[in-house]
């Protein structure tokens, strides 16, 4: 355990040594299914620099939810490597991959993954109670996020009291729990109404436009994935666009 632990911090502590916070290298998935082979990456490669905010986009069945899951290192890509912060985390076992993970993405999911038992305030602190920090900082910590996306008066609230428009700026608050250097959000308006949605909308280019913060958006809606600065198209897994977008240009 303690060889483990000193592993892990030499990891963190040679990371943002890079102004990549993510890189796919010929990354590949195959899936079997009923003796056939099913391709759902091919032959991938990606790049996400620092403080960009970048959506993905693509039809059902396209290979974004896969993409998605080897970029956040929920699954490991058949062939290729995916870099975060210039660590090769294919590499790790996958106790390592956990705690890697838990300190450098913060998830905002569509269906929010809160505990239900637990109120917002719980929610946010439990990412900072997994990797051990002291009750009171996390707790201030905790406060400060939901202040910070509007939810000041439901910090005692459990998810079962909350709209879904709340609940999912709960997730927001807790991605941001361990300052981690990337953000992945999947598809998080998908369950909301307009006026929520463009709530937590703002609120994710506020992150980006204000914190600097490093944003990957997977949606199908491309009224959605347009307001980011960088999109990547994906089709029968594999990259068909990838462009950035001027500033100027989506402004006007």
């Amino acid at each position: 355990m303690n060889r483990f632990k000193t592993k892990f911090s030499q990891i963190l502590n040679n990371m943002a040594k890079t102004n990549e916070v993510l890189r796919l290298d010929k990354v590949s998935k195959i899936y079997g299914m009923g003796g056939e082979k099913v391709i759902a990456l091919n032959n991938v490669d990606v790049t996400i620099f620092r403080n960009e905010y970048t959506s993905i986009m693509g039809p059902s069945g396209s290979g974004k939810t896969t993409l998605l899951d080897v970029l956040s290192t929920m699954s490991k890509p058949t062939s290729g490597n995916v870099f975060i912060e210039g660590v090769n985390t294919t590499k790790m076992t996958n106790s390592e991959l956990a705690s890697f993970r838990g300190n450098t993405i913060g998830f905002v999911f569509q269906t929010f993954h809160l505990f239900p038992r637990l109120t917002a305030l719980e929610n946010v602190m439990t990412p900072m109670w997994i990797n051990g920090v002291p009750r009171i900082e996390r707790e201030a910590r905790a406060k400060t996020l939901l202040e910070k996306v509007g939810l000041k008066d439901r910090m005692e609230h459990k998810p079962g009291e909350l709209s879904g428009g709340q609940k999912q700026r709960v997730a927001i608050a807790r991605a941001l729990a361990m300052n981690p250097p990337l953000i992945v959000a999947d598809e998080p308006t998908g369950n909301l109404d307009t006026k929520s949605g463009e709530i937590v909308m703002d609120i994710i280019k506020k992150l980006h436009k204000d914190e600097k913060r490093t944003i990957i958006l997977v949606t199908h809606d491309k009224n959605v994935g347009k307001q980011a600065e960088k999109h990547i198209y994906i089709k029968d897994g594999k990259i068909i666009k990838n462009e950035k977008i001027e500033t100027n240009k989506k402004t006007k």
